[in-house]
C-alpha cells in the first residue's frame, strides 16, 4: 500500500475518533441537560409535597370524571381553556393509581417537554449552537415561569408547546433551503445541514404538503388549548405568506395547511356549534364583560407580567435587586442586539420570535384577558400569561449566544451564566408551599389527611367549605378511597361560578353535612351564630381547618351566610 493511501487510512480513522467522542460529549451534555431539568421540577414539586390548589384540583377531579365515560372538550364551566389536563391526568391515574403526583406527572412532562420545543424553535432560527443556549434557558427558567408550567390548572403550557411547533414548522416552509442570516453573520459561516431544499417538483410538493399540514395541526391544537394560541398562529401566518408566495407553492401549502388546522382545532368548533359560539363571544365581550382601559392594561404587563416573564422578579421570596438589574440587562442587549444585528435589511427567521414578544401583550389588551390585571384586590390574575415571555425570549437570548459561539465560545458560555445564574438563585431561595397556592387564595395546608381523618371518624360525607380548600379536599379524599363532596355555598350566591351545581342538594339531603371553615380564629364566627342561635355544635380542629357539625338541628348555608364569608 502506498504512503499517500496509508496517510488517507490514518485520516479517515482519526476523523471517526473524532465523531465518536464528539456523539459521546453530545450525548453526556443531553443527560446532564434533562438531569437537571428534572431535578430542578422535581425540587419543587417535593418541597411543595405536590400540592393542588383549587384550578388544579378540578382539572384532576374532571379526569375522574373522565374515567368514567365524560367526555369534556373545556374544562368545566369555562369557555375558552381545553379539557386537556384531565385526559392526560385520567392516562396516569390508570397507569400509577389516583394521587397527587399523578394529577401533576403531566404537567412535569409538559415542562419538560419544553425544553425540546424550545430547541426545535432555536434550531430552526439560528442553527444548532443557538439551540443548546435555548435550551439550558428553557431547562432552568425563571422560578415563577418553572412554577407556572408545573401547575396543571388548565393548558398554558400546553399552548406554548403546540404554538412553538406550529412556528417551526411554518418556518421550515418559509425558509426550505435552511440558511439563515443569523448563522450566516460570521464570514464563511453556513447554513444549517439540513439538506439542499429539492428542486423536483413533485417531490418539494409532497414535501411542502406534509410540513403545511404538521403546521396547521398544530395551531389548531393551539387554538383548541386557549384563545392566545392566535399569537403563534399570527407569527407563523406572516413569515410563511411573506416567502412562500413565489414559485407556485402557495396552492399546495394553504390547501394542506387549512386542513391541518381544521383537523387540530376540531374540538374548538365542535364546543362552539353545541354553545352557539360561547368562545367568540367571551373573547369579543372581554374578560366576564369587563371593559378594562387598554393603557392601564399594557402599563400592568410593562409592569407586573413582563419583569416576572423575563426573570427579573418572583413573588415568593427574595428577589435582589442587583441580580434583576443584571438580568435586565442582559436581556435588553439581546433583544436589541437580535433586532439589529443584521446583514441586510430583510425577512429573518428570528424575525417570527420576535414577533410573538410583541404580539403577546397587544392581543392581551385587545382580547379581554388582560383586563383582570387591574382588579381592584390585588390578585395576580395575569401571571398565567407570561411562561410565553420566556420561551420567546429562551430562542431570541439563544441565538444571540450562538453567534457569540461562532466568535469566542468561552465568552459564550460565560454570559450564559449571567441568566442561568439569576434564575438558579430564584429557585434556593423560592418557598414552595406559597408558590403553589391559588393566586386568589393562599392558605391552602400542605397536608389534608388529618381533615380526612377527622371527617372519617364522625362519619361526615358532605361539607361547605370555600371551593379553594374544598375541591383539593375532594381530590385527596378520592385518592384516599373515603366519599366525600364538598360545595362552596358563599362564593355561589356572591356571583361566583357555581361548579358543581348537582352537588348542592346532595349536601342539603346529607344526614350530617359540616362546615369546614380554613381559619386559626379561636372562636370562629359561625361558632358565635349558632350558639345564639342556640344550636349545639362539636368542634374539631386539624390543622389550619376547623370542622363545625352542627348536632341539635340541620343547619342550612343560607341560615349562616355572613359567617362562612371569604374569611373563611
Amino acid at each position: 500500500m502506498s504512503s499517500a493511501g496509508t496517510l488517507s487510512l490514518r485520516v479517515g480513522a482519526s476523523e471517526r475518533v473524532r465523531r465518536s467522542r464528539g456523539g459521546r460529549w453530545l450525548a453526556i451534555a443531553l443527560v446532564g441537560l434533562i438531569l437537571v431539568s428534572l431535578a430542578a421540577r422535581l425540587s419543587l414539586l417535593l418541597r411543595s409535597s405536590w400540592l393542588l390548589e383549587g384550578d388544579d384540583a378540578l382539572s384532576a377531579l374532571m379526569a375522574l370524571s373522565v374515567i368514567d365515560g365524560d367526555r369534556p372538550i373545556m374544562l368545566k364551566n369555562q369557555t375558552y381553556a381545553a379539557a386537556w389536563e384531565p385526559y392526560a391526568m385520567a392516562v396516569t391515574y390508570a397507569v400509577l393509581g389516583i394521587s397527587r403526583v399523578s394529577a401533576k406527572l403531566p404537567a412535569l412532562l409538559g415542562s419538560l417537554a419544553l425544553i425540546g420545543t424550545t430547541c426545535l424553535l432555536a434550531r430552526e432560527v439560528a442553527g444548532t449552537a443557538a439551540a443548546w443556549f435555548a435550551g439550558l434557558l428553557a431547562a432552568l427558567p425563571p422560578v415563577y415561569v418553572l412554577v407556572l408550567s408545573l401547575k396543571p390548572w388548565a393548558p398554558y403550557t400546553e399552548v406554548i408547546l403546540f404554538g412553538s411547533l406550529c412556528v417551526t414548522c411554518a418556518l421550515r416552509l418559509a425558509w426550505p433551503d435552511g440558511r439563515t442570516d443569523v448563522e450566516s453573520s460570521r464570514p464563511g459561516a453556513a447554513g444549517r445541514p439540513r439538506g439542499a431544499y429539492s428542486t423536483n417538483g413533485s417531490r418539494r410538493a409532497r414535501r411542502d404538503g406534509w410540513w403545511a399540514l404538521a403546521t396547521g395541526v398544530c395551531g389548531g391544537l393551539a387554538l383548541w388549548m386557549h384563545p392566545l394560541a392566535v399569537c403563534y398562529l399570527i407569527a407563523a401566518f406572516l413569515p410563511l405568506v411573506a416567502r412562500a408566495r413565489r414559485g407556485g407553492r402557495w396552492p399546495m401549502i394553504a390547501t394542506a395547511g387549512l386542513a391541518g388546522f381544521g383537523l387540530g382545532s376540531l374540538p374548538f368548533w365542535l364546543f362552539n356549534v353545541q354553545t352557539g359560539g360561547a368562545t367568540f363571544r367571551f373573547v369579543a365581550g372581554g374578560t366576564q364583560g369587563q371593559t378594562a382601559d387598554r393603557g392601564a392594561v399594557l402599563a400592568a404587563w410593562w409592569n407586573n407580567d413582563l419583569p416576572r416573564g423575563a426573570g427579573l422578579w418572583h413573588p415568593w421570596g427574595p428577589s435582589p435587586p442587583l441580580l434583576a438589574a443584571a438580568m435586565a440587562v442582559f436581556v435588553a442587549i439581546g433583544v436589541l442586539c437580535a433586532l439589529l444585528a443584521r446583514r441586510r435589511i430583510s425577512l429573518r427567521p428570528l424575525d417570527g420570535v420576535l414577533m410573538l414578544l410583541v404580539l403577546m401583550p397587544t392581543l392581551l389588551v385587545f382580547s379581554g384577558f388582560g383586563g383582570p390585571a387591574l382588579n381592584p384586590y390585588g390578585f395576580d390574575a395575569t401571571g398565567r400569561y407570561t411562561p410565553p415571555i420566556w420561551s420567546a425570549l429562551a430562542v431570541v437570548l439563544g441565538a444571540v449566544l450562538g453567534v457569540v459561539w461562532q466568535v469566542r465560545r468561552y465568552l459564550a458560555v460565560g454570559l450564559s451564566l449571567v441568566p442561568l445564574a439569576v434564575n438558579a438563585a430564584g429557585l434556593l431561595t423560592i418557598d414552595p408551599l406559597e408558590a403553589f397556592q391559588s393566586p386568589y387564595w393562599d392558605r391552602l395546608p400542605a397536608d389534608n389527611a388529618p381533615l380526612l381523618a377527622i371527617l372519617r371518624d364522625e362519619h361526615v360525607g358532605a361539607v361547605w367549605m370555600n371551593h379553594w380548600a374544598g375541591q383539593p379536599v375532594m381530590f385527596d379524599a378520592r385518592a384516599n378511597g373515603q366519599p366525600l363532596i364538598a360545595y362552596d355555598w358563599y362564593d355561589v350566591q356572591a356571583g361566583g361560578i357555581d361548579r358543581y351545581p348537582e352537588y348542592r342538594p346532595l349536601a342539603e339531603q346529607a344526614e350530617r353535612p359540616a362546615f369546614v371553615l380554613v381559619t386559626d380564629d379561636v372562636e370562629p364566627e359561625l361558632e358565635h351564630t349558632l350558639r345564639f342561635m342556640g344550636i349545639s355544635f362539636v368542634e374539631r380542629r386539624a390543622s389550619a381547618y376547623v370542622v363545625v357539625i352542627p348536632t341539635s338541628r340541620p343547619v342550612h348555608p343560607s341560615e349562616v351566610t355572613g359567617a362562612i364569608d371569604y374569611r373563611y
